[in-house]
């Protein structure tokens, strides 16, 4: 499995002092970023593998800190930006050993211990175009409805606290590709196995070597990469686009933006996990929407200086849909085969109901206030405080 990669991002974050995080240069390194918290509250710490720019971080777990403010009863938080990387799996670990009490990680960079984030990866073409939806329904499915996914992150020693989805994918490519016909003779990068198999069914071809985007364009391997936006801040891949196509192709889905020690969260009262639990609906809102945001930016951008973004016909719009809906049971096998799931179908099928249940809810909204409030109300209202997190029953 290949997994859109981790970027960093340009935008520092503003406002009065003494409502931001306070910045201190932990090393040469790394960088701690902390807040002000009540002092009667315990501290906890969160170590990410992210740079401060990364929307996780801008939009998310600044979010999530300042939300925590809000809360009587929250831990005292402390984000330092020295932790592992994401597809690291020293995040997941660090956390079973209760090194520190919060993190992020790329669950589907882990498939054979988190087969059911990396079937969600896999069906990163499936469902719509709504990640905020995909990622709301991720987080209800995670959480509440699958109980072999509660019984691993039990075994693993952490707490699933919420999902995040990145930016959506275009290409990125020297010449114009929007029309199926395009795409014969044409060697493409891709996240993952089901743009492989998307490219294939357009007659193009794929390559296997999965080394830095920029280097493959520079030696001629590849005339395409399936990435987002904000690839183009390499400046090896920007050199060698000239066009961006806007088209269904989905995102990377599955991650865990938001993931507790086990250990830590079991000694917590409910009165502070019910704290936790509410700090998290507007967090990863406004992560998916920072991610949304400066997608959006990059591509203004992009035009500025004279590259040409365009939309999929919809001929290949329609093939992308149709491919989609029938390569989804070569996922469920995949799943099966390759990762052990006995559920694949169940799940699969439990993921686009409550992506289609959140899409409808979330139409319905206007600001960012609004969206979280259905998930409020539809996912963490629904976790009980004594309970959620506490080991499963087998």
């Amino acid at each position: 499995m290949r997994l859109h990669p981790n970027i960093s991002f340009g935008i520092l974050f503003e406002g009065a002092l003494k409502l931001l995080w306070c910045s201190v240069l932990a090393s040469t390194i790394s960088l701690a970023i902390c807040t002000v918290a009540r002092a009667e509250n315990p501290s906890a710490r969160a170590h990410l593998g992210y740079s401060m720019k990364h929307p996780l971080v801008k939009a998310g777990w600044y979010s999530f800190s300042e939300k925590l403010k809000t809360e009587e009863d929250a831990p005292k938080l402390k984000v330092f930006l020295n932790g592992p990387a994401g597809d690291d799996f020293s995040a997941i670990e660090n956390l079973a050993r209760g090194h520190y009490q919060f993190g992020s990680a790329a669950l589907p960079s882990f498939p054979e211990t988190f087969p059911h984030a990396a079937l969600l990866a896999e069906m990163g073409l499936v469902g719509g175009g709504n990640e905020l939806a995909a990622t709301a329904a991720i987080t209800e499915l995670l959480a509440i409805q699958c109980k072999p996914c509660a019984q691993i992150f039990d075994r693993q020693g952490i707490v699933f606290l919420g999902a995040y989805g990145a930016a959506p994918f275009v290409i990125l490519s020297y010449d114009a590709l929007n029309t199926p016909l395009a795409f014969q003779e044409l060697t493409t990068l891709t996240p993952g196995t089901a743009w492989d198999r998307l490219i294939i069914s357009l007659g193009g071809k794929v390559t296997q070597d999965f080394s830095d985007a920029g280097d493959l364009f520079a030696r001629g391997e590849i005339s395409a990469a399936i990435a987002t936006p904000l690839e183009l801040s390499n400046p090896a891949v920007k050199a060698q686009t000239r066009n961006i196509l806007s088209a269904p192709l989905g995102a990377f889905r599955g991650g865990g933006a938001f993931l507790a020690s086990a250990s830590y969260w079991r000694q917590l009262s409910a009165e502070a996990r019910g704290s936790i639990l509410n700090a998290l609906p507007s967090a990863i809102v406004s992560t998916s929407i920072e991610y949304k945001r400066i997608s959006d930016l990059a591509i203004e951008e992009a035009k500025a200086e004279g590259l040409i973004v365009s939309q999929a016909t919809q001929d290949l719009a329609a093939k992308i849909h149709q491919h989609a809906e029938n390569d989804l049971s070569a996922i469920i096998q995949t799943a099966e085969n390759r990762f052990g799931l006995t559920n694949a179908s169940e799940f699969a099928s439990q993921f686009l109901s409550l992506n289609q249940k959140f899409e409808k809810l979330l139409a319905k909204t206007q600001t960012e206030e609004e969206a979280a409030q259905i998930l409020k109300a539809e996912i963490f209202d629904q976790l009980k405080r004594s309970k959620y997190g506490s080991a499963p029953k087998e």
